[in-house]
């Protein structure tokens, strides 16, 4: 008896797990204005576009002379993360906190942290 309640409690954690990521996926899909403030002068505004793709997470991400398509997520611990060449290889890492879109940057100058913002979509 105390096996299969271990088991159901077991299963209720994972679903309820899997629920809180698609969650925070969900909120993370559409265009960004992403500001790294202790970046160099030039490197510090961004666009990005995050979205689905065959169950993938996927972003395209614009600025300075940065101009990638496609990049592909991985997800681990409630965190996605991504690698891209910007001159040097840059590991991406995107989160939620209290409600809020977090990010950092780990570069050849350290890891920077930047802030998301929702850009304005015009209705057509």
């Amino acid at each position: 008896m105390y096996v299969m309640m271990a088991g159901l409690f077991l299963l209720c954690v994972s679903v309820v797990n899997a629920q809180t990521g698609n969650e925070f996926k969900s909120k993370l899909k559409g265009k960004w204005v992403i500001t790294v403030p202790d970046a160099p002068d030039g490197m510090q505004n961004y666009n990005a576009e995050i979205k689905e793709k065959d169950g993938a997470m996927l972003m395209d991400f614009k600025g300075g002379d940065v101009d990638v398509k496609d990049q592909k997520f991985t997800e681990k611990d409630g965190k996605l993360s991504l690698n891209i060449y910007v001159g040097e290889y840059v590991k991406i890492v995107i989160w939620e906190e209290k409600s809020a879109i977090k990010g950092s940057a780990d570069t050849s100058m350290g890891i920077l942290p930047f802030n998301m913002k929702k850009a304005d979509e015009k209705k057509k």
